[in-house]
């Protein structure tokens, strides 16, 4: 039997590869872009984590709000009289405000798909931009 002589990579001898300049400086300006990018991303998730401890700041205190407007509510209910009103003059929510209401909803999220196809564009001109 004959061994081949295959090199091995020992975890000691580093691997040297030959760039020519393009390359190296390609991949430098790669490098520095993907740094850039991992400092925005980090920028925006403590921006966004800044926003969100505001936001849950900001719910905890309409919670509060809104079981205080809850209680004075009740309040005033047990101040005031009970009203009989009769059955004539109950009103009741017609059909087509209902169907209304859903197609306001469906709107709403049609416009929301909007702003990704912008977001979209704006991100494929600034690949055109870091292309050129």
């Amino acid at each position: 039997m004959k061994k081949k002589n295959s090199q091995k990579i020992n975890p000691g001898n580093p691997l040297h590869i030959k760039l020519d300049e393009y390359e190296s400086i390609t991949g430098k300006k790669d490098l520095l872009n993907s740094e850039i990018s991992l400092l925005k991303i980090s920028k925006n998730i403590s921006g966004y984590k800044k926003l969100r401890l505001e936001e849950l700041g900001k719910k905890q205190l309409i919670i509060k709000k809104f079981s205080e407007i809850k209680g004075n509510l009740t309040k005033l209910q047990n101040l005031f009289p009970a009203l009989k009103i009769p059955k004539i003059l109950q009103k009741e929510q017609p059909v087509n405000e209902i169907e209304n209401k859903e197609k306001e909803i469906q709107i709403d999220l049609l416009k929301s798909e909007g702003t990704i196809d912008d977001q979209l564009r704006e991100i494929q001109e600034k690949l055109n931009k870091l292309e050129h």
